[in-house]
């Protein structure tokens, strides 16, 4: 198990640059965004 790189991985998954990438994803091909950021949302229904 690669704990180090799986942790590098989610640091760079919950990064606000990346969550902004995710968030703008498929908007100038399609009119919209295939993706939503949720990374630092509460975990509440």
């Amino acid at each position: 198990i690669n704990a180090e790189g799986a942790k590098a991985f989610v640091e760079f998954m919950v990064a606000e640059d990346t969550q902004k990438v995710i968030g703008e994803f498929g908007v100038d091909k399609f009119g919209q965004p295939l993706f939503f950021p949720d990374a630092g949302k509460p975990d509440e229904w």
